[in-house]
């Protein structure tokens, strides 16, 4: 396996595809536009910055890791893309959120009404896509992605909170919120490269891998010094009450700072979450929580490294250091 490679720059990792992305960009707009300024300006509100499109990314590249961009795949990312934007909507209107990307949130902007509903249209719009591209075996790998995306929301509501919050909990809520949706994205890129349905399966489970340290980290931002930001609100997760593995780490040891922590995140406030999270720093679960996140991130780069070496394995790969070392 080549040496690691720590780029912190996404721009910089994914700029051999940048045309890609941007075709994907303008596909996104056409797939969007209504000509009803409601929907066409909230729906496209989070793509206003551009955003990540990791998502979008992982369909390329997966498609493309035999050394040849399959034709068809724009709208098949695009709606990647568009799914998982629909879910930060509506994640917004759950949360409160106030910011997303540097932005004001689409609830806070155009309000709960207008928000539920374009993050509807947006999902029935990339649904559409899957259909109309006509292989039989897109459709389903899209539904059932978005699905997994809506029970993990319904599940953390469940079981995120002090009370019934375990490590079983914790891996299957990000498992069903995150990682089976960018499961989803590099099997769909697999389809549409033709790839046989083993193969297919074993990028889903490249993807599924990628998606559990992708969370965990993303579950780190808010306890560490982040001078780039994420565009997202600090200590939400605290305040909402929802237990992610930087805390839960420390809750299952048997110690003071266990006990402090616990007492503070049974009446969560604003005012606490300075010393919540230095109780948090001072028990080493960051570092913890990334020592996890890289071994997934192994688990998937042993599947991507059974392939033949290309271009696009080369940019997985740096993709994948990004998820464990990126600050943003």
């Amino acid at each position: 396996m080549k040496s690691m490679n720590k780029k912190n720059d996404l721009s910089e990792i994914l700029n051999p595809i940048a045309r890609y992305l941007n075709d994907i960009d303008a596909e996104i707009r056409i797939i969007l536009q209504t000509g009803v300024p409601v929907i066409d300006r909230s729906s496209l509100h989070l793509f206003v910055k551009g955003g990540k499109k990791i998502r979008a990314a992982l369909v390329l590249l997966a498609g493309g890791i035999r050394g040849q961009v399959p034709g068809g795949i724009i709208p098949i990312a695009a709606a990647a893309e568009i799914v998982h934007a629909a879910t930060l909507i509506h994640d917004d209107i759950i949360d409160q959120s106030l910011f997303r990307r540097g932005y004001i949130t689409v609830p806070r902007k155009w309000g709960n009404k207008v928000s539920v509903l374009v993050g509807d249209f947006m999902y029935t719009e990339a649904l559409n896509v899957s259909v109309a591209d006509g292989d039989p075996r897109l459709f389903p790998v899209v539904v059932m992605g978005a699905r997994d995306m809506v029970k993990g929301e319904l599940y953390q509501l469940q079981y995120s909170n002090l009370e019934s919050i375990t490590m079983e909990h914790y891996y299957r809520i990000i498992e069903l919120k995150t990682a089976r949706f960018m499961a989803a994205c590099t099997k769909l890129g697999a389809i549409k490269a033709g790839f046989s349905d083993r193969e297919c399966d074993i990028f889903y489970e490249y993807g599924l891998n990628l998606g559990y340290a992708f969370q965990i980290v993303d579950d780190t931002f808010d306890y560490i010094d982040n001078p780039l930001g994420t565009g997202k609100d600090e200590g939400n997760d605290y305040t909402d009450g929802k237990i992610t593995l930087p805390a839960l780490f420390v809750l299952e040891k048997d110690n003071e700072a266990a006990s402090e922590l616990r007492t503070l995140l049974q009446d969560p406030e604003q005012g606490k979450w300075s010393r919540v999270r230095d109780i948090i720093n001072g028990e080493d679960s960051v570092d913890y929580c990334l020592d996890v996140a890289r071994q997934y991130i192994d688990k998937a780069n042993d599947i991507i490294f059974s392939f033949p070496e290309s271009g696009f394995r080369d940019i997985l790969y740096e993709l994948s250091q990004f998820f464990v070392y990126r600050r943003y």
